[in-house]
């Protein structure tokens, strides 16, 4: 058990390490309106604090054993104090966060505050460790013990939506981290004894005199790299820190690409975080060493592939391409990029350094990808630029003199780079040809497009579209004689249900509605003279949008009272309860649809504010179109949880700007059926358990296509 403690205290730490990032996401979600960029945001977070951490144990290092142990054990009790602090003012911080204007900085602040220390301590783990052994008379192979650290990552982040996200509240997982702290340093705190022992016990002295000074067998690629008394040459150290940064920046690059219209839950986070460890697991071993060469025509030939499914049309069926092809390329790119890291690796005695600059290249790129980039770049261009630079750096590897690329034809992979880099390039100059306007901030990317539709009689239609990534989010007709005609999924037989069905249309009473979403407006046509249509919409880029009448016209041209309440939808709501503001007839959930769901906006905690908010006749109407994530099982349990009555209707396309659309509507009292429209067949569809705030996900509705039970009309 001695001579695995090392590997045992690595493992624990590393689990613990990447079990608190997806926690620390889950519990910062709700908090800024459910988007992935707090995944994203946090990311650049967490490349910052490793790189403190590196650093701390780079210059801790230099110290005695015995004195890094007491100063590390002094701060990790310091940091199950901080832990256990913030486990208990937890849900009275919550309220308080994402109210600042500026949510980059304040998810940043909140990584920093929430978990700042115990993350750098963490961090410090594999370095101070393999440190310590560097020094003993057992150093052979100690670069290995970063393969250890990174299956330990590995399994902390899989064990989090497998075992912990769905059984285990927010508070007790807090509490849990706290504890595992403490039986983490425990466990350094031994194994600093046995380095210490095994380093009075056998020191290693060199031909020079210098004790423990001498490289050890087996450690160094290549005789080029070691210059004098084992300090590595400086035309490798560049590398570090390029191929660290450059990793990192895919990884980022390759989670916002994915996640801009798909779920923002830290189990797709896992998926690709997991990937990349899984890179550095396989690359840090003597297979990856071997093998780098072939990753690299791997990692082009997954960039062609990718390159090539960009260029097809951005329809609705993208998650069965785009997420095994992004996959792929992180897991081909992180195989060769970490390969190439592990060849160029140097003798223990700079141990430190290296690790110091991996952790700097990591947040470099990490802050590159997820805080620069959307500064800089209207759409989504980090992803192709993370795609040329793998190419770009392909190109180098087989340009270098390397055993590893032996067997490779070299001419053959230059020309596949060079189709990659122009198949990416002519994908670039294609999208942004196509649209009118693009903005982006940290909510998303907003695009407007022009696009067409032909009557049954052949005439062509003109209208503008608003696009969040691939998701079309309304279409206005540019005809004047069409422009308060309701598109997509908002016509009568459609969204207008919500207005249609409740009481005070047949008796011309005005209705006072709260709409989460706004889109381009497209629901307020259905509003009379004497309603209220109230909409919550947290991107302020889109409410400019929506309010331009250069480019729609819906709000200007409805007959009813149009507010708009800029903000998180849900606080909003509490902040009426609060205010004991008068009750609305109709709620319309506009926030499910293009596979972005909040799910702070769903769980049973919100269904009970959105009943709470809601006339005792009111109607509470969810737009559940969604194309990878079945809603109607989560439809099902809210009106189970509730004992709500429930209607269901398949809006047919019938016009040429319609869209097939799913809705849902909740009541207290019975709702008249629609006539023509088919209903859901809720016998066959599954039960679940409600999430709530503190627990529960919903990860197990996500499928491949859409294809939900119907009664006929």
């Amino acid at each position: 058990m001695k001579r695995r403690l090392p590997a045992v205290a690595i493992f624990l730490g590393a689990f613990l390490l990447f079990g608190v990032q997806p926690m620390l996401g889950r519990t910062l979600l709700p908090s800024f309106g459910g988007t992935a960029a707090v995944w994203t945001v946090c990311l650049a977070a967490f490349q910052t604090l490793l790189l403190a951490g590196y650093f701390y144990a780079h210059m801790i290092s230099r110290k005695p054993v015995r004195a890094q142990r007491i100063l590390h054990a002094a701060l990790l009790a310091l940091a199950v104090v901080w832990t256990g602090t913030f486990a208990v003012l937890r849900p009275l911080i919550r309220g308080r966060l994402g109210e600042s204007g500026q949510p980059v900085l304040e998810v940043l602040f909140c990584v920093l505050l929430f978990a700042g220390l115990p993350y750098v301590l963490l961090s410090a783990n594999s370095t101070l460790i393999q440190a310590w052994l560097a020094k003993s008379s057992d150093s052979r192979g100690v670069y290995r013990l970063y393969a250890v650290s990174n299956l330990g990552s590995f399994c902390g982040l899989l064990a989090y939506p497998l075992l912990v996200e769905p059984y285990v509240t927010l508070t007790a997982q807090w509490w849990g981290f706290a504890a595992g702290l403490v039986v983490y340093a425990v466990l350094l705190w031994r194994t600093g004894e046995e380095a210490a022992g095994r380093r009075l016990g056998g020191t290693s002295v060199c031909s020079s005199g210098q004790v423990d000074a001498c490289p050890s067998p087996g450690t160094v690629g290549s005789a080029d790299q070691v210059g004098s008394a084992g300090v590595p040459a400086d035309k490798n150290t560049w590398l570090w820190f390029v191929l660290s940064a450059a990793s990192c920046f895919l990884l980022n690059a390759v989670t916002t690409y994915l996640s801009n219209d798909i779920t923002p839950f830290p189990l797709l986070w896992i998926i690709l975080l997991g990937i990349y460890l899984c890179s550095y697991i396989g690359a840090f071993s003597a297979f990856g060493e071997r093998s780098a060469g072939w990753w690299g025509v791997l990692t082009l030939v997954g960039v062609v592939a990718l390159a090539f499914a960009m260029r097809l049309e951005k329809a609705v069926q993208t998650l069965p391409i785009y997420l095994p092809l992004g996959v792929t390329v992180l897991l081909f790119g992180g195989m060769f990029l970490h390969g190439w890291l592990y060849r160029v690796r140097p003798v223990p005695a700079a141990l430190t350094r290296y690790y110091l600059l991996i952790a700097a290249g990591g947040a470099v790129g990490g802050v590159a990808a997820s805080v620069v980039a959307p500064l800089i770049f209207s759409q989504i261009w980090e992803f192709p630029v993370a795609l040329l630079l793998l190419a770009l750096l392909a190109a180098l590897y087989f340009a270098r003199p390397d055993p590893a690329t032996q067997g490779v034809k070299r001419e053959a992979v230059w020309l596949l780079a060079g189709v990659a880099v122009l198949l990416v390039v002519g994908d670039m100059r294609h999208q942004a040809g196509q649209v009118i306007l693009a903005m982006r901030n940290f909510y998303g990317t907003s695009r407007l497009v022009n696009t067409t539709a032909r009557t049954a009689f052949g005439d062509v239609l003109t209208a503008r579209a608003l696009r969040h990534g691939s998701v079309t989010h309304g279409i206005q007709y540019r005809e004047a004689y069409l422009r308060d005609k309701p598109t997509t999924y908002y016509g009568a037989s459609g969204g207008g249900l919500a207005f249609s069905l409740h009481t005070n249309r047949v008796t011309e009473t005005p209705l006072h509605v709260g709409l989460i979403g706004l889109g381009i407006g497209t629901l307020a046509c259905h509003g009379r003279t004497g309603d209220l249509f109230r909409f919550y919409e947290i991107n302020p880029q889109v409410v400019a949008i929506a309010t331009d009448t250069n480019h729609f016209t819906y709000l200007s041209d409805s007959l009813a009272k149009v507010e708009i309440v800029l903000g998180d939808a849900r606080k909003s709501l509490e902040r009426e309860c609060a205010e004991g503001e008068p009750l609305l007839d109709v709620i319309v959930l506009d926030a499910y649809s293009g596979d972005a769901v909040p799910l702070h906006l769903t769980t049973r905690e919100a269904i009970d504010l959105y009943l709470r908010r809601l006339a005792p006749n009111g109607i509470l109407a969810a737009h559940i179109t969604n194309w990878h994530i079945d809603l109607s099982v989560l439809c099902k349990a809210i009106a189970n949880e509730f004992g709500l009555y429930i209607e269901s209707a398949l809006s047919p396309a019938r016009a040429p700007l319609d869209y097939e659309a799913y809705w849902v509507f909740f009541s207290r009292v019975p709702l008249a059926r629609a006539k023509m429209v088919r209903r859901f067949d809720w016998e066959h569809i599954p039960d679940m358990a409600l999430p709530t705030d503190d627990k529960g996900h919903i990860t197990r509705l996500i499928r491949l296509s859409y294809d939900p039970q119907m009664e006929a009309p």
